[in-house]
């Protein structure tokens, strides 16, 4: 059973093809998690903005990186695509997770300190690249999405604009230190993270690996987690559609100008980020007919190209930079 497990892990995670970009070493509560760098085409990185992108549970820096084609995203727009390295498990140290607060595995188990780490991340692209610190921003699948909203509430002195997608977290108890702009994208039928909330959120990865491990959680409907967050950032509590192609329409609350929240909702759309680049298992990539890409979809649910969550994310994240 448990080879069965690492087997399916090397498919779903398996290395993508080497990439000109940088890894850089960081020691952070007793492990080793170093973030992947990569600059845009012809670009020192100096005086770039960074945009943060966070993996979901279970995943890791090269997984996300492959998944999202933030990549292709920076190079066109000119800014630094960061994948920072969450939790690792004792036992499979590529599946790794995040403490949002309430979620999600090991990084909760052992508290880990990842608002910490993310800091000493931009510390750290500071140092070696001379980055613009008012233009980081965070993205992040799942719970990574969770983690962003985490960072929104506890680092939103470096953090200027957040775009969660497919994850949501409670804010409750969230005091902003200033109005965080924040785009949240999901899919309407995603059987992970709910998107009208309720008690058996979470555990599609272990489903997909086949864990005896339950653990389904309750979470709040993702209206209502927007909602909460545009009352926290003073707005009022209307909305107008802002873009509508196919199966996404994007909603955006009345607020002032460095405040700005919307949410894009993708119609009929699981836990997934939309564009073509989530193929799902690496593997998949290049031979879509294998049982386990079948599977994956059967547990995560339809992607979506109508649009590119990345490129939503930047769109979002070019108008915003931290007060000076």
């Amino acid at each position: 059973m448990l080879l069965r497990l690492i087997l399916l892990a090397i498919l779903m995670f398996a290395a993508q093809p080497a990439q000109a970009d940088d890894s850089v070493p960081l020691e952070w509560g007793g492990q080793r998690r170093p973030f992947i760098v990569h600059l845009p085409t012809g670009k020192t990185g100096e005086g770039l903005p960074v945009v943060l992108v966070l993996h979901g549970g279970g995943g890791n820096a090269e997984n996300m990186r492959a998944m999202t084609g933030m990549n292709d995203v920076a190079d066109k727009h000119g800014f630094i695509a960061v994948y920072p390295e969450g939790y690792g498990s004792p036992i499979l140290d590529r599946m790794r997770t995040w403490n949002a607060g309430d979620c999600c595995g090991p990084a909760v188990k052992k508290q880990s300190d990842d608002v910490g780490y993310i800091a000493a991340v931009i510390d750290g692209l500071v140092k070696a690249y001379k980055i613009d610190e008012s233009r980081v921003y965070a993205t992040g699948h799942s719970n990574g999405a969770m983690m962003s909203y985490r960072l929104a509430c506890e680092l939103s002195a470096r953090i200027a604009a957040i775009a969660p997608n497919a994850g949501q977290r409670t804010v409750e108890g969230c005091k902003f230190n200033r109005p965080v702009p924040v785009l949240h994208m999901h899919g309407t039928q995603d059987p992970c993270a709910l998107y009208d909330g309720g008690e058996k959120c979470g555990g599609c990865f272990s489903k997909f690996l086949r864990f005896n491990v339950e653990e389904d959680r309750s979470c709040l409907p993702v209206r209502t987690v927007v909602q909460d967050v545009a009352k926290l950032n003073g707005c009022e509590m209307t909305t107008e559609v802002t873009l509508q192609k196919g199966a996404l329409t994007c909603e955006q609350y009345k607020c002032g100008a460095q405040a700005s929240v919307s949410l894009c909702s993708f119609a009929g759309m699981g836990h997934r980020w939309a564009g073509a680049s989530d193929k799902g298992p690496s593997v998949c990539a290049k031979e879509p007919d294998k049982k386990i890409c079948s599977r994956y979809e059967e547990i995560v649910g339809p992607g979506s190209n109508d649009a590119d969550a990345g490129e939503l994310a930047w769109a979002f994240f070019s108008r915003f930079s931290l007060p000076k």
